[in-house]
């Protein structure tokens, strides 16, 4: 009888080691399955193998390095500059990941008790070198589980079912699909390529999904090369959100809502014209803002606007060495100045004199191409007059 208590007493110190050590365990990168397809994942180390030149560029790209480990004490892989006012510090937390930081905004994130990665209130503005304290609407410090609401698009094999991930980052499979029967057997199974915009917008949009999956700020059923499946079960930012964008509700001022502004824009009714027309995702630079561009600008829009290109003065009333075509068409609208919108539209004064100013900070409430950067002295009406004397258009 004693030896049947002993061996129950050891089974239940057993049960409750295993359990809080269970409850205790890290959230890490480890197996990951698509939760569609139930294909498995290789991870970015495994394609190396065969790709090892689309490897090493990748590696050098922002994409794979937009997540790095931090922790109590060890801040050295963050970039923002912990001298500003309401900067995070080092022993504050039980610190995890640092997210971003390369040209718009850093996020912190820490453990909490049970393990889970969590996304906390320090946000760091690259632009303004600037730090925020994230709030709810309650007052209290944000808190955001960070698999719900980053996971899918900050790491890569992301399974919203069993909260799994197959590594950090952006890689290979991110965009490709899982590939591990293909690293098995490379011959026999191809890899997946999916050049629609949509396989760029899953992570390059603002949305929650709907119903019983709302609690995950992205896309979770997207099926490569279904571009119909984007919008699938999906809640996108609505254009009338005033804090992520313009008042002309077609104009973004928030990052991460590139798709949203592409399907705004002519591009996006042109057959086979998409985002690796411009962008190579397998090259980039950490030291310099290249955005990953197959090319330098004019020839990349010269492809479609040869007669622009070949004579700029003509089109705008500028060389191209005074205005490009993306100092006008790509204006930094975005996150404090540091993201190109994707609508295309060089924005006219009309719309700054249109929406007029904000009567707390005198600021314009909608910005143009002209008076942005180039022309900051003159007054948006004064360069509404040259706009329609180049473009031949009725004041309004």
């Amino acid at each position: 009888m004693k030896k049947v208590l002993w061996v129950s007493f050891i089974l239940l110190v057993f049960l409750w080691v295993s359990q809080a050590y269970t409850a205790s365990a890290k959230m890490a990168p480890g197996p990951s399955k698509d939760p569609i397809t139930g294909k498995a994942y290789a991870g970015s180390e495994k394609c190396k193998t065969c790709h090892r030149a689309k490897y090493d560029s990748w590696k050098k790209t922002i994409h794979a390095w937009m997540i790095r480990p931090i922790a109590k004490g060890d801040f050295k892989n963050v970039k923002a500059d912990l001298t500003v006012e309401n900067a995070p510090k080092p022993d504050q937390y039980d610190w995890a990941y640092v997210i971003g930081g390369w040209y718009k905004e850093e996020r912190y994130t820490f453990w909490d008790e049970k393990g889970n990665i969590i996304s906390g209130e320090f946000e760091y503005n690259r632009p303004r070198k600037h730090f925020s304290i994230r709030k709810t609407k309650e007052g209290a410090l944000e808190r955001l589980d960070w698999f719900n609401e980053c996971g899918y698009c900050h790491a890569t094999g992301t399974n919203y079912k069993e909260r799994t991930f197959v590594e950090f980052s952006i890689g290979c499979e991110a965009c490709h699909g899982p590939s591990a029967d293909h690293a098995k057997s490379p011959r026999k199974v191809k890899a997946v390529i999916d050049k629609y915009t949509e396989n760029c917008g899953r992570c390059h949009i603002r949305g929650r999904m709907k119903g019983d999956l709302k609690k995950f700020n992205y896309p979770v059923t997207y099926e490569l090369n279904k571009p119909q499946t984007l919008m699938k079960d999906l809640d996108p930012e609505p254009y009338t959100a005033p804090g992520s964008f313009w008042p002309d509700q077609k104009n973004a001022n928030r990052h991460r809502q590139q798709y949203l502004e592409w399907i705004k824009s002519r591009h996006n009714d042109v057959p086979d014209l998409n985002c690796v027309t411009c962008h190579d995702p397998h090259v980039g630079s950490l030291n310099y803002r290249t955005g990953q561009l197959r090319g330098e600008e004019r020839s990349l829009c010269g492809k479609c606007h040869e007669e622009i290109v070949a004579d700029p003065v003509k089109h705008s009333g500028h060389r191209a060495e005074v205005a490009s075509c993306s100092a006008c068409h790509l204006p930094y609208t975005i996150a404090s100045g540091s993201v190109p919108n994707h609508t295309f539209e060089a924005i006219p004064p009309s719309k700054t004199l249109q929406y007029g100013a904000d009567e707390k900070t005198g600021k314009p409430k909608m910005p143009n191409s002209c008076n942005l950067y180039c022309h900051t002295k003159e007054p948006a009406s004064v360069m509404n007059e040259k706009y329609n004397m180049i473009f031949k258009k009725a004041k309004k």
